[in-house]
């Protein structure tokens, strides 16, 4: 078994997701457990490095990869090939240059689906790696397969040291996750096959700590569900609000949490200027069908309420459900605009490894393939119920282009031009003294979104082509693409 020494130089990669992926100019957060796994090594006295090729911009050299004594690859489903071609080079860079090479890999999609990279890496780890990291890197774990234990106590874990990840002058935002698990059991989800069920959290002390290293630039809060704990939420709002803490940030919520309007309101005198909350549809039906446990009438509900707290709202939506029919693509669209969702994330209903929903499909045959770089939300990876793949796959870009267009941006310029007017005049005559300002950052994103979504679908129109004469069970990998 090679062990590496202290000192020893450690690498943990990111592979970047598919060039195709309509959100990777906008999403460019590294993940958190390479960050958490490199600052952990790092105390230990190893040298460690985190890279993040989205926010590094390019591929490592061959001499870059030369120089790792270790590496390690944290992917999801849709960049697990990615990382098998990164190890695989690794692997023969260094073999050429007669050094010894280890290679592992961690994340979501080798801990549901280990079988499906064994061959491919010196040790995968399943699950929370935090207390195997050190005896790998030692050599006094030397499993192929190697179970993490799970993290009772978060507030024992490191602060995330982010100087340890390579470009880190290119991102403005920083995330911080204060929790793991979920008790809820949404059908698509694969969270709880990863972290479980149980809710784990950081107390607010910890988490405030943490929040007060961050001095510039924005911080989003990835946990799945920022607000679980009500008690910790208010008393975290209330570290913040009293630290002066003033850097915006943003947090993924449920749309229950606005039964609770004072909890947003704090939030948003806080700083929060952001929620990313799973609308999901507003096909009733399809919400059943997912397990997500709430209406359409939540949905309206929790749109009013966060806007009337001057908060923006980035709605994620999911397209493909057994009841969905063709019709419901533009009821979707009606919606999202009548309803003046700040920025819209629609994703096709993806089978991803460790959720019920990936379970049902690959059971009952209607899986298309499993190239997994395609497993992204953006591409119809199975036979829907009432229509074609490819009539799914056009109804989420008509669902894009609806809302991403230079026609809206500029109803919307016009609009947010109209309400920063009126705000200036109710703080002029001190109407209201918790009016906020609107932003204009959803106008320019339809801007922006619009030239994105047009690249994005030159890009994948070989996989458009493959759609068409897809046979559903035969697992055919697309060519081409």
């Amino acid at each position: 078994m090679a062990r590496s020494p202290i000192g020893a130089r450690v690498a943990f990669v990111e592979p970047a997701g598919s060039a195709a992926n309509v959100f990777a100019k906008f999403m460019k957060i590294p993940l958190l457990g390479p960050a958490l796994l490199a600052t952990i090594a790092q105390r230990a006295g190893y040298d460690a490095t985190v890279i993040n090729e989205n926010i590094l911009g390019r591929e490592l050299t061959d001499a870059e990869l030369a120089s790792y004594d270790v590496l390690g690859l944290s992917c999801l489903t849709t960049t697990v090939d990615r990382g098998r071609a990164i190890a695989a080079r690794y692997k023969r860079v260094r073999a050429d240059a007669g050094l010894e090479a280890r290679t592992l890999i961690g994340g979501i999609h080798a801990s549901m689906l280990p079988n499906d990279v064994v061959n491919d890496f010196d040790h995968v780890v399943l699950r929370e790696a935090e207390h195997v990291i050190l005896p790998l890197l030692d050599g006094s774990l030397d499993s192929k397969i190697v179970h993490g234990s799970r993290i009772e106590n978060l507030d024992e874990l490191p602060i995330p040291d982010f100087t340890l990840v390579a470009g880190l002058d290119r991102i403005r935002t920083r995330p911080l996750m204060k929790s793991r698990g979920c008790p809820y059991d949404c059908k698509f989800c694969s969270v709880t096959g990863m972290f479980g069920k149980a809710y784990r959290s950081q107390t607010p002390e910890r988490v405030m700590a943490e929040l007060s290293t961050y001095t510039n630039g924005t911080v989003f809060i990835a946990d799945d569900n920022f607000a679980i704990n009500l008690r910790d939420t208010h008393r975290l709002l209330d570290l913040m609000r009293a630290a002066g803490f003033d850097l915006p940030w943003s947090a993924q919520v449920r749309t229950d949490l606005t039964k609770h309007p004072e909890i947003v309101a704090k939030m948003r005198a806080a700083g929060c200027h952001t929620v990313y909350v799973g609308l999901e549809s507003i096909n009733p039906s399809a919400l059943l069908e997912m397990g997500k446990g709430q209406t359409v009438q939540d949905i309206v509900r929790s749109l009013n309420v966060f806007h009337d707290n001057g908060m923006m709202v980035h709605g994620m939506f999911i397209l493909g459900s057994d009841s969905d029919t063709k019709d419901t693509f533009a009821r979707t669209s009606e919606f999202c605009l009548e309803n003046r969702v700040d920025f819209v994330q629609y994703a096709i209903l993806t089978p991803l490894p460790g959720s019920e929903t990936y379970t049902a499909l690959e059971s009952a045959g209607r899986l298309l393939h499993k190239d997994w770089q395609f497993y992204d939300g953006l591409h119809a990876v199975f036979q829907p119920r009432h229509m074609t793949p490819h009539e799914l796959q056009q109804g989420m870009i008509k669902c894009f282009s609806d809302f991403y267009s230079y026609t809206n941006g500029v109803f919307d310029s016009l609009r947010t031009s109209l309400r920063t007017a009126a705000t200036t005049l109710q703080h002029f005559y001190s109407l209201y003294s918790n009016a906020y300002f609107p932003s204009f950052r959803p106008a320019m994103t339809k801007f922006v979104g619009s030239h994105i979504v047009s690249e994005w679908l030159e890009t994948n129109k070989d996989y458009f082509n493959y759609l068409r004469t897809a046979v559903p069970g035969s697992l055919t990998k697309p060519r081409g693409v």
